[in-house]
């Protein structure tokens, strides 16, 4: 996708603002994956410049960016066996840890 150099700035500048401001950083990017969230900011924002002549989001698309954004990251975190409920372990003392890797034994 070619980006407009209107859009290039402004990613530059809400990325520069986030390292200066650490409460909208924690907000927008705690527990949300960074590189995904910056991908999804750079497409509305190059849909904002071809629609409205302006990249910048408004209060709802930053809002509505973070949630979705933290949904999918949410989505894409691997399991941990300590967060796995004792319901998974079925096969008996044989879990898979790795999926398509096998079953392993814990004894």
């Amino acid at each position: 996708m070619e980006l407009s150099p209107e859009t290039l700035i402004y990613i530059q500048s809400v990325r520069d603002y986030f390292k200066k401001n650490q409460q909208a950083s924690d907000y927008f990017l705690t527990d949300n994956n960074e590189e995904l969230f910056f991908q999804h900011l750079t497409e509305i924002a190059e849909k904002n410049y071809k629609s409205f002549n302006n990249p910048t989001l408004n209060r709802d698309q930053f809002e509505l960016l973070r949630k979705t954004t933290l949904a999918l990251s949410i989505v894409d975190k691997p399991k941990k066996v300590e967060d796995m409920d004792p319901e998974e372990f079925s096969n008996g003392i044989f879990i898979e840890l790795i999926p398509n890797f096998g079953l392993i034994c814990l004894n």
